[in-house]
């Protein structure tokens, strides 16, 4: 079956989206690192997903 493996979005706010994507969506947080430069690698997925 096929399926999307990863999808890259920017955001305005990354605590905004993270709230989003875990609280309305459902999604579980895997990763939030602090790059340094003001930016944040965040991944998200669905819960139960590998």
């Amino acid at each position: 079956m096929p399926s999307i493996a990863l999808v890259t979005l920017v955001v305005r706010d990354y605590d905004e989206a993270i709230a989003f994507y875990t609280d309305a969506v459902g999604f579980d947080l895997v990763e939030d690192t602090d790059r340094g430069d003001g930016t944040r690698w965040v991944v998200v997925r669905p819960r139960g997903a590998a």
